[in-house]
């Protein structure tokens, strides 16, 4: 064998080693328990664990760091009877639980199973006691399903290849890409009917995973609606929407195609802004940009690598079109990818150190690196390559084709490192779990008002309860909420509080500076009467 024909076979198996090696650290890190973590955490609870009780509760509450929605929530006794609670309230990220009989004397143990606001279910239990002399609460022993762990990262893998391949390629093809090009198109479709009998796959999975249940619970009714609750319910039909129009797109011809892709690249941005992380992030509206730019910057990119490869196949200067309007566009969508990257990264990201010390910095920091090195060869192609190809020759073409080979492996990594995401709080989560809630009260001769600060990701979440001095109901129209650092010379944060069923006002407020803030509260009564309140309050 020729030292040339040599070349790119060395190449292919130095590329499939790579591969290899990058999926097996995948399975390692899929591997950890520790990876078995949502983005919501129990930060309260009453009774709380371990607790010896004198009386039965007539009620027990669950606060979270986030609002969520429950999914199984039982208590067992000493004697291993489970019973389930169905009169469950909510109030905020707080759950209020009614014991369907009073409890008697004994222990037990409060097994809960919630689903979070970005779509990723979370379970504990912990156990207490009433009356003295109580016997040990019983064990409930949680096994964290590796299988399971690992068909979610497979599927949505399949997913997202669907997303970016299929549904970015169906794009490529109909505003870019000439009507005589037609190979490359058949690996948009194959990507996008696998992704659409994936979304399936996905509802069920998820379904078992909300509920704790074994695979033999696919049968069921209860797991295929816990896996369309909530956001990531969807965020599937989105996917589904979008992978659907995406095949109108390459079935139909002309205006129609075009307008298909276009309404199916819109719907990748949304798939990935309903769910995951930008569901919960805060600032709520910013993240949720954030990621839908993302999504769609990163699909037209990625859309576009094996339609060029194939275009690069094309004789004499049939390609020099298409690759001309590609290499105009590209810098526009990376200067979408890059922003919206950096914006997601500062609302993750409390800290730089969380970069190297949480599960979600590493992955992160494994992305970037990634990334760096797709868009230093994506440069290089349009810097070098793509003038040389202009100018005739069979050599960049091949070069270029074999760029696009390892662009296609780094994107295959990059996604599947992405997946990882699924199993790792980020760090501004996992603070506003561990921060405790701040409470205070503010009172005048008219109105007494009772103030919870939460730590919520990206801020704090305010809860306020306006009474009377005598604890009658406060009547008020409106309520502004500002958090001010005057001796640092910051303008005040303000905030338009809701009032919830609970007849309890909320506001969140970016801030992630610590420290002792001044909390002004603006009571609104009615169109000529307003009350100003202000408290010292000091942030951790």
């Amino acid at each position: 064998m020729s030292g040339q024909a040599a070349k790119p076979i060395a190449k292919a198996r130095s590329v499939a080693l790579w591969l290899s090696r990058a999926l097996l650290w995948i399975v390692l890190v899929l591997a950890q328990p520790g990876l078995a973590l949502a983005h919501a955490s129990l930060v309260s609870s009453d009774p709380v664990a371990d607790a010896v009780l004198a009386v039965a509760p007539a009620t027990l509450t669950l606060t979270f760091s986030d609002e969520v929605s429950p999914l199984v929530v039982r208590i067992i006794g000493s004697d291993g009877r489970a019973i389930e609670f169905g009169n469950i309230a909510r109030r905020g990220p707080t759950l209020i639980l009614t014991p369907p009989q009073p409890l008697q004397g004994g222990s037990y143990l409060l097994s809960w199973r919630v689903m979070s606001e970005d779509g990723h279910p979370v379970g504990g239990s912990f156990g207490f006691s009433i009356g003295a002399g109580a016997v040990a609460a019983p064990q409930l022993v949680r096994s964290i399903a590796f299988a399971l762990q690992a068909a979610i990262w497979t599927v949505q893998l399949i997913i997202d290849i669907g997303l970016f391949v299929g549904i970015g390629g169906a794009f490529f093809a109909a505003w870019l890409q000439p009507k005589n090009f037609r190979g490359a198109r058949g690996v948009s479709v194959t990507a996008c009917v696998a992704a659409l009998l994936a979304v399936g796959v996905a509802i069920g999975l998820q379904g078992l995973d909300a509920l704790d249940a074994p695979a033999s619970a696919l049968v069921t009714s209860a797991v295929w609606s816990a896996g369309l609750r909530g956001s990531f319910g969807w965020s599937t039909t989105a996917a589904a929407a979008g992978l659907v129009l995406g095949l109108v797109s390459l079935w139909r011809p002309g205006t129609a195609a075009r307008a298909a892709a276009v309404a199916a690249m819109l719907c990748v941005g949304a798939t990935l802004a309903l769910s995951g992380h930008a569901a919960s992030a805060t600032p709520r509206a910013l993240a949720s940009t954030a990621v839908f730019l993302h999504g769609v910057s990163l699909a037209f990119w990625i859309g576009a690598l094996w339609p060029l490869y194939q275009a690069m196949n094309a004789p004499g200067e049939a390609a020099l079109p298409t690759l001309r309007r590609f290499s105009n566009a590209i810098p526009w969508a990376v200067a979408s990818l890059l922003g919206s990257g950096v914006a997601l990264t500062l609302i993750e990201l409390p800290r730089p150190d969380a970069l190297w010390r949480s599960d979600y910095g590493r992955v992160l920091m494994i992305k970037l690196a990634l990334v760096l090195i797709l868009l230093a060869i994506a440069a290089g192609n349009r810097a070098w390559l793509t003038p040389r190809i202009a100018r005739g020759g069979d050599k960049p073409r091949r070069l270029l084709r074999r760029s696009i080979v390892v662009e296609l492996a780094l994107v295959a990594i990059i996604l599947g490192v992405v997946g990882l995401w699924r199993f790792t709080p980020p760090p501004a989560a996992i603070a506003a779990a561990r921060q405790p809630p701040l409470t205070t009260e503010i009172r005048t001769d008219r109105v007494l008002a009772q103030v919870n600060v939460a730590a919520a990701a990206g801020g704090v979440e305010i809860t306020v309860a306006l009474t009377t001095p005598d604890k009658h109901p406060f009547a008020a129209q409106a309520l502004i909420v500002t958090l001010a650092r005057p001796e640092l010379q910051i303008e005040p944060i303000t905030a338009q509080a809701r009032r919830g069923d609970d007849g309890r006002w909320r506001a969140t407020l970016t801030t992630r500076l610590p420290g002792r803030w001044v909390l002004g509260l603006g009571i609104l009564v009615d169109d000529f009467d307003k009350l100003s309140l202000e408290a010292q309050l000091e942030l951790p």
